[in-house]
């Protein structure tokens, strides 16, 4: 009868974790509120970019404040804040993919719908043919963002 040597690594079974579980409802919250939060706040920063560029070029608080009360949307600046908003969809859809980690594409569809539903909302009295160029802009933006998130995530399980 021999006994085990005592110098000798215990036998344990080890192995790889399996692939990390994603949370599609938690990946399109947080795809939803990257999208909508950072499209407002980057809003919230041109607008007053733009007051105090109307301000530096000698206007009047009254002349600002008309300016600013109908915006052109096709200006400089309404261009820009919507490219600022289309960056922060594809942030929302990469965002949402990467978090649901499953049926990216799918998690990404929802968080475009919410998107374009919200940007409608709030568009005002934009002319038809920009709403529907900016919910295609969109909807483009935010699928591209969670292709991007799902090719991510097949290369890093």
């Amino acid at each position: 009868m021999s006994s085990p040597d005592p110098y000798r690594p215990p036998q344990a079974a080890v192995a790889d974790p399996g692939p990390r579980r994603g949370s599609p409802v938690k990946g399109m919250v947080f795809g939803v509120l990257v999208d909508l939060g950072g499209s407002l706040l980057a809003s919230f920063a041109l607008f007053f970019a733009w007051a105090i560029w109307l301000g530096a070029s000698g206007l009047d608080a009254e002349a600002i404040a008309q300016t600013m009360a109908e915006p052109d949307p096709l200006s400089g600046f309404s261009l820009a804040g919507y490219t600022v908003g289309s960056a922060f969809s594809w942030l929302g859809g990469y965002v949402c993919a990467r978090v649901a980690r499953e049926t990216e594409l799918r998690c990404a569809a929802v968080v475009a719908a919410i998107s374009c539903s919200a940007g409608l909302l709030l568009a005002g009295d934009l002319p038809l043919a920009l709403n529907f160029a900016l919910v295609l802009f969109t909807i483009g933006a935010v699928m591209l963002g969670g292709w991007t998130g799902a090719r991510q995530n097949a290369r890093q399980p």
